[in-house]
């Protein structure tokens, strides 16, 4: 994957981990009780993780001029 698709996918993923984090709690993916609220809350939060390590992996070959 070429450096700018690895920042923009990344970036992307990133932010949507994000307003799952911050929205979650607000429409109840903390509510571990029901399945469907866990399996959501773990989907962000790999999706988030996931994210963040692209835009880092970018940032990285970005700076190293490859």
């Amino acid at each position: 994957m070429r450096m700018q698709n690895k920042l923009t996918l990344g970036s992307i993923m990133a932010l949507i981990g994000a307003a799952g984090l911050i929205l979650g709690p607000v429409i109840g993916l903390a509510a571990l009780g029901r399945p469907w609220s866990f399996i959501a809350g773990f989907v962000v939060g790999i999706i988030g993780g996931l994210g963040v390590a692209l835009s880092v992996a970018g940032l990285i070959e970005r700076r190293g001029g490859n």
